[in-house]
């Protein structure tokens, strides 16, 4: 997992990528919560294979893409699925044509505006945070607090129980 979706650790892909090209092992990740938010190069980060979903880019609901990599080295994948003979043999059935156009269409936005989307929510959760440590004590950042998502912020409060919090809370501002 690239990046977790409960606490938004960024984890060192590039550094097991390099482990795994090392000791001759693929090596895929599920990028789902990276791709849009934070810089994603599969060769970067030697990665040969790669699982993203449009819905985490704003892009539509059920269209997804697995990047396969076609050489050094080249990753052979089997169907699991026979009948059809789509994507050269890989996959049966038609293809969600407004999906695929739709993911496109929001991974090059997110291309184009991710930089300057990442600074904001940084400094949204930087505020949260900073908000929350002069108010409250015994507060804790569940996490990295370097390698994490820009849009994340999860917090433990010592001696509060989840649901109970859940229960209490209304709204948060900031």
């Amino acid at each position: 997992m690239t990046a977790n979706n409960e606490i938004g650790v960024v984890q060192p892909i590039a550094e097991i990528g390099a482990i795994a090209k090392e000791k001759g092992v693929l090596f895929h990740t599920d990028a789902v919560q990276a791709v849009g938010k934070v810089p994603f190069n599969v060769n970067d980060l030697k990665v040969d294979m790669a699982s993203i979903s449009a819905h985490k880019m704003y892009g539509p609901k059920g269209v997804g893409a697995l990047y396969v990599r076609r050489r050094n080295p080249r990753v052979l994948l089997a169907p699991i699925i026979d009948g059809g003979g789509h994507e050269r043999g890989m996959r049966s059935g038609t293809l969600n044509v407004p999906g695929i156009v739709g993911f496109g269409k929001a991974a090059e936005l997110c291309k184009q505006e991710m930089a300057a989307e990442g600074e904001r929510l940084r400094k949204l959760r930087d505020r949260l945070d900073d908000r929350l440590h002069k108010g409250l004590d015994e507060i804790y950042i569940n996490g990295s607090t370097e390698h994490r998502l820009p849009h994340n912020l999860n917090i433990s409060f010592a001696y509060v129980e989840g649901e109970s919090l859940l229960m209490v809370i209304n709204v948060v501002s900031v």
